[in-house]
Formats: C-alpha cells, sequence, structure tokens
C-alpha cells in the first residue's frame, strides 16, 4: 500500500498556508506509465494540487536508462577522463549529453544542460543498479504536460505540475531543488516595477515559483533511501497559465548570469 508524509506550515498571523504530502511509491529500474503508477496510489488528489516529481523517477519512466558498460569511449573521453580522475565511459556519456562544459574538477565536469549548469550534465548513477545511469528526461515539458493533461482528461483534475532535481548552489555546501520543467502555471513571475515594503522600486527581482516548488519537494524526497518521488503542494498560489513553455523560460542568458559572466575571463574547457 502506497503510504503519504505530509507537513503543515502555519504560523500565527499568517497571510496564507499550505501542505506538503509525500507519495512512497516502488522503486522502479524500468520502463513504465507515470500517470498509472501516480494515480494509483491512495492519495486523494483535489483541484489545483501541485504535483512535483523527480526528473529521475520521469527518466526512468520514459526508459532514459543507459548501461554503461556498453559504451565505447573515444578518444576524447579518454584524454578529458584522464585529466579530471573519471571513468572513461562515463565521460563518453557526459560528451553525449552535455550543450557545453566549462571545466572541471576530479570525477566531475561542470556542464550547461538545457540552460542550467549543472555537474555531469545531469547524469545520475544512484538508486539504480550498479552499471546503469539515468539520464534527464529527452523532452521534460512535453512530459510535464502529459501528466498535466492525463489528470484533466482522465479524473477532470485541474493540477499543476513540476518536474524537480537536486541541484548544487555555488559556494553552499548540499543539495536544493530546482524545477527543469513545468506545466500549467507561469514558472517565473517578474516583479519588476512593483514597489517593496517602504516604496522603493524593484529593479531586478523575480520569482522563480518552479524552483522554489521544487525545492520544497527535494527537501521531503530526500536524496537516498526515502522512496518518494512524487511530492503534492496544496494550498500554494500560481498564476496558472496553460501556454507552451520549454527550458528557455526558466533559464537567464549567459550574459545576465552572474556566475557565469563573472567567470567569463575564463575560457570554457577545449575538448577539440
Amino acid at each position: 500500500m502506497t503510504k503519504t508524509r505530509s507537513r503543515r506550515f502555519i504560523a500565527n498571523n499568517v497571510a496564507s498556508r499550505f501542505e506538503v504530502f509525500a507519495l512512497r511509491l516502488p522503486p522502479m529500474v524500468s520502463k513504465f506509465d507515470l500517470y498509472e503508477v501516480i494515480s494509483k496510489t491512495n492519495f486523494r488528489f483535489k483541484q489545483k494540487d501541485v504535483v512535483i516529481v523527480s526528473s529521475k523517477f520521469v527518466s526512468i519512466s520514459e526508459g532514459a536508462v543507459i548501461q554503461i558498460d556498453g559504451l565505447k569511449a573515444s578518444r576524447k573521453a579518454q584524454v578529458i577522463a584522464k585529466r579530471f580522475q573519471m571513468d572513461e565511459k562515463l565521460t563518453e556519456l557526459v560528451l553525449r549529453e552535455a550543450d557545453q562544459i566549462y571545466g572541471g574538477i576530479p570525477g566531475f565536469l561542470l556542464c550547461n544542460k538545457n540552460g542550467m549548469l549543472c555537474p555531469n550534465a545531469g547524469i545520475d548513477r544512484s538508486n539504480i543498479p550498479n552499471g546503469y545511469a539515468v539520464l534527464y528526461p529527452r523532452q521534460p515539458f512535453n512530459s510535464a504536460n502529459l501528466l498535466r493533461l492525463n489528470f484533466l482528461n482522465k479524473r477532470k483534475l485541474k493540477i499543476f505540475v513540476v518536474i524537480s532535481d537536486s541541484r548544487l548552489m555555488p559556494g553552499r555546501l548540499g543539495t536544493s531543488g530546482v524545477a527543469i520543467a513545468v506545466s500549467g502555471f507561469e514558472p517565473v513571475i517578474d516583479e519588476r516595477g512593483n514597489k517593496d515594503l517602504f516604496g522603493n522600486i524593484l529593479r531586478v527581482t523575480m520569482r522563480a515559483t518552479g524552483d522554489s516548488l521544487a525545492s520544497i519537494a527535494v527537501a521531503l524526497m530526500g536524496e537516498s533511501r526515502e522512496s518518494t518521488p512524487v511530492i503534492v503542494v496544496r494550498g500554494f498560489e500560481v498564476k496558472k497559465n496553460d501556454r507552451p513553455m520549454n527550458w528557455q523560460d526558466l533559464a537567464i542568458d549567459p550574459i545576465e548570469d552572474i556566475y557565469r559572466r563573472s567567470f567569463a575571463s575564463k575560457s570554457t574547457l577545449d575538448l577539440e
């Protein structure tokens, strides 16, 4: 039987509140129907719930799992693997998956993948049988849309969807959450032009609603043996929008990115 865990965030004199539920599901290692597995839990979904699904769980459902031993490392991968003390075949996989590689440290390459900075292009080897790796979903926004529309068409429920991953923040220990795709709502709210408590005009502030929800989910999902890849947030207000979206709705232009712009004087890793 599927179990759920919940957290309620309520304080005195609060303006709003929301609840968070974690759905415990059996470990999955091969392709499956994501909607059917989630919908067959004993959890009672409600209108306007935000359903947050681990990107790894989505990837496994779509068969985005690869056996590393079956890969052949190119000469380029061999050179880079030696430089950064990495497995040659994993390095080959990173080269195939990354949009850009900036550099690295022993064991990891810092990559750009769909507008995100992430180690090893988001390839994950945890919570999967030894010798295999899980890739990012190939079309995560399509996956999010399909899940939302299945709830709408099959259960008449208007929900919102986030596909989340854990991430490292520059200069910080530990992981938090990041949204790699959303469906049904605006993932970023532009506050520029609004006034703060003291009447000052906000010049650069944009609220990353999708990432905030992903961080809430990752805090409850855990990173090891929890087996709670689906989180439901109830009572969290989002700005509804059914428009088609892609990773550019979540990513900042590199020229405006304080991290990448600050290190612009350093050339990217030469892979040629």
